[in-house]
């Protein structure tokens, strides 16, 4: 797991520095803009799956990532202990994941926009914001994950590591 969320944060780095890189462009070419270049640019935009389906049921054609946050806090803590059957100090340590998951969750839940930007340059922006925060939530997961793991056995390493993989798999 601490590699897996390595490895995530890496790859969410990249991405940022290509929005990074995309926005200075970005911003120039919507300025250079007229008024009504700028309003039928602003309606070009690609209807998402979780849009489509979220604005069907609730009406809502502003939808934003707030239906996604009650899965933010999703770690499996119960199923963790399950697992490995801490002992009192990797307990302790399995406590302190626990408070930074829900750390990284409030993280991620200040980054979500009330509302989609309406401007292609608005909309990069919160990608970028929403980026930075996934990037500032996994690195305060990391202590935590890392502290957590070093103090399990081999037996409760391997354990540990099946959890997400058996969930991936559905079993």
């Amino acid at each position: 797991p601490p590699g897996r969320l390595q490895a995530m944060t890496m790859r969410l780095q990249a991405t940022l520095q290509a929005v990074k890189a995309m926005r200075a462009a970005l911003e120039a070419f919507y300025a250079s803009l007229s008024d009504e270049q700028k309003a039928r640019f602003n309606e070009i935009r690609p209807k998402l799956k979780d849009e489509r389906s979220a604005a069907a049921s609730t009406g809502d054609q502003d939808n934003t990532c707030g239906g996604q946050k009650a899965a933010l806090s999703t770690l499996p803590i119960d199923e963790i202990n399950r697992a490995v059957r801490p002992t009192d100090a990797q307990a302790s340590a399995l406590d302190r994941l626990d408070k930074a998951n829900q750390r990284a969750v409030e993280i991620l839940n200040q980054a979500c926009p009330a509302s989609t930007p309406g401007t292609p340059v608005g909309r990069l922006g919160a990608v970028q914001t929403r980026l930075e925060a996934m990037i500032e939530a996994a690195n305060s997961m990391r202590p935590p994950l890392q502290d957590f793991f070093a103090l399990l056995s081999d037996e409760q390493k391997a354990k540990f590591n099946r959890l997400g993989r058996d969930a991936v798999r559905g079993g």
